[in-house]
């Protein structure tokens, strides 16, 4: 437990330096070009100034590690968000240094302050997931192993074993060849002699699996057997034992099923699909963040009044045209945008929250086993409504 919470705080620490390194390197050199510009009229941009106008990549980032408070190797994404206005604003100036005021190093600050913080996100995983210990492995946080030539990281979660890309390095965690504990017969590390092939179905345009190929060098691989896939996975020696004894203690004692999740139980309504619907395990409904935004606007404005208010702030007091105070008609927006704000987040939960959460089951389902979910029989009913089709 304790070694679980000092990992997590080791990461959120980074997280936080990461931010506030590339805001302060930002501040500076916004007043490095003021200097150089020979400006006395203009203040820089203080500190706070480009916190405040950095809160929505916070917020989007605090919510993302939430989300993935067990999946460690996506923290490095979300430290790059949360680096990203100080880094956004330092590349800025650096170009005006460069570009206006003929300073060559301005590109090499460019260039530093992209390599720092790039640095900095993959520290995050290192010291949230390194050394593999006999606590880490007992908990549920996701534990990345290096793979031997190929794209994709061995990941052992909580419950499935995962290739978390065979297209892109950059496409970690889509992609996703999956075998949960459910559909698990058996793993060992084996020695293969003869260069080999190893072919998976992956859903990726269409509702007929495409076949995945890599190839498998002579050495030590993991040879996993599922109900539904079987798979090879070339690694080296060392982590190919120490993925074997992490995948043995937290699959121990769960009991394997021939048929995936979707079988037992009968399909939603949200879940009958047309005969051309696509299974993607590379779909994400990204556009539902659009949605959400849109939805939680009333209380970001809410938030933001609230905040004038209570600090005081006069940047953000003119902003929201508070700083003589709050007469009766602001007040009474206040309270509207307080009753809006409670209707439009059970909106943003009931149709972007829950909607989110209902499509990753099925794609979580999709990635473990390599077949589409069996259309329902045509009864003559219209799905949810319990009535019969008029014959015509």
């Amino acid at each position: 437990m304790i070694e679980r919470f000092l990992r997590r705080a080791a990461g959120l620490a980074l997280i936080a330096f990461t931010a506030l390194f590339t805001l302060v390197a930002a501040t500076r050199l916004d007043a490095w070009e003021n200097t150089l510009a020979a400006r006395t009229s203009v203040q820089p941009t203080g500190l706070g100034d480009l916190a405040a106008g950095a809160v929505a990549f916070w917020v989007i980032t605090l919510v993302g590690l939430c989300w993935h408070r067990r999946r460690l190797p996506m923290w490095r994404v979300w430290c790059r968000w949360a680096a990203f206005p100080g880094v956004f604003m330092g590349i800025f100036h650096s170009v005006q240094i460069a570009g206006d005021h003929d300073r060559p190093i301005g590109w090499a600050i460019a260039v530093g302050l992209v390599v720092v913080s790039w640095a900095l996100s993959e520290l995050v995983v290192l010291v949230t997931t390194r050394p593999v210990t006999s606590a880490l492995i007992s908990s549920k946080l996701e534990i990345p192993f290096p793979t031997r030539g190929l794209k994709a990281r061995l990941c052992v979660r909580e419950d499935r074993l995962v290739l978390d890309s065979l297209v892109s390095r950059r496409k970690r965690s889509r992609d996703v060849v999956a075998v949960p504990w459910t559909a698990l017969r058996s793993i060992e590390l084996v020695q293969v002699e003869q260069e080999m092939t190893c072919q998976v179905i992956v859903y990726a345009g269409g509702d007929v699996g495409r076949p995945r190929t890599f190839d498998v060098p002579p050495g030590p691989a993991l040879h996993v057997v599922g109900t539904v896939r079987e798979m090879l996975i070339p690694v080296t020696e060392q982590v190919g034992a120490k993925a074997l004894a992490t995948v043995r203690a937290r699959s121990a004692g769960v009991e394997v099923t021939e048929r995936p999740l979707w079988s037992y139980r009968p399909l939603r309504k949200h879940e009958l699909r047309p005969a051309n619907w696509e299974f993607r395990t590379d779909s994400r409904p990204y556009i539902l963040l659009l949605v959400g935004a849109f939805l939680l606007m009333p209380l970001y404005m809410l938030t933001m009044m609230t905040l004038s208010i209570v600090t005081g702030s006069p940047e953000l007091q003119e902003d929201w045209d508070t700083a003589s105070g709050m007469d009766k008609e602001q007040q009474v927006i206040v309270a509207g945008l307080g009753l809006v704000s409670v209707a439009f987040l059970y909106l943003a939960y009931r149709f972007c929250y829950k909607a989110f959460l209902d499509f990753m089951e099925g794609q979580d389902s999709i990635e473990a086993f390599p077949e589409a979910p069996a259309l329902p029989p045509k009864t003559g009913t219209v799905p949810g409504s319990g009535k019969k089709r008029k014959k015509r």
